[in-house]
């Protein structure tokens, strides 16, 4: 015995996917956001006195080799009523400040042009110093990856 099915109608068919289209769309939006909000979450609570030798983290420890990350803590002679950052820390190669939103580390980086990297609410100055293109890189790359989505 044979079963007579009867045809979807098309009507219904396309409806069930644009809904699916509509579901993915949804789902991979809201996923991109999640985890570009999580960087800035994330690198907003970064505590910039973790890259100064009276680092409240245990592991910190400096090293001679690359030192573009040992800093002294500079906010109170850089952040203020000029400069409208949280904190800063500094050496004698670059800047690191970190602003109370990603809109105001924008509008800083774009003021310092190409002298600065912008990271979420993170901007890197390079306050003019002559760095390699390769330590500039490394620089970046490694407060790029610092505790951005990450549970390490």
């Amino acid at each position: 015995m044979h079963e007579i099915r009867r045809p979807m109608r098309p009507c219904f068919t396309v409806r069930i996917a644009v809904a699916s289209l509509a579901i993915v769309t949804m789902v991979t939006v809201s996923g991109c956001a999640l985890v570009s909000m999580s960087d800035a979450w994330s690198r907003a609570k970064i505590d910039l006195l973790t890259f100064t030798p009276d680092s409240p983290d245990p592991s910190w420890s400096s090293d001679p080799e690359w030192p573009y990350l040992d800093a002294t803590d500079l906010t109170a002679e850089v952040c203020g009523s000029e400069v409208d950052c949280v904190q800063a820390v500094g050496n004698e190669y670059l800047t690191l400040l970190k602003f109370g939103s990603v809109g105001a580390a924008t509008d800083y980086a774009e003021i310092l042009g190409t002298d600065a990297v912008q990271i979420d609410p993170l901007v890197v100055h390079f306050d003019g110093t002559e760095l390699s293109t390769e330590t500039r890189e490394g620089i970046i790359y490694t407060l790029s990856s610092d505790n951005a989505s990450s549970p390490d």
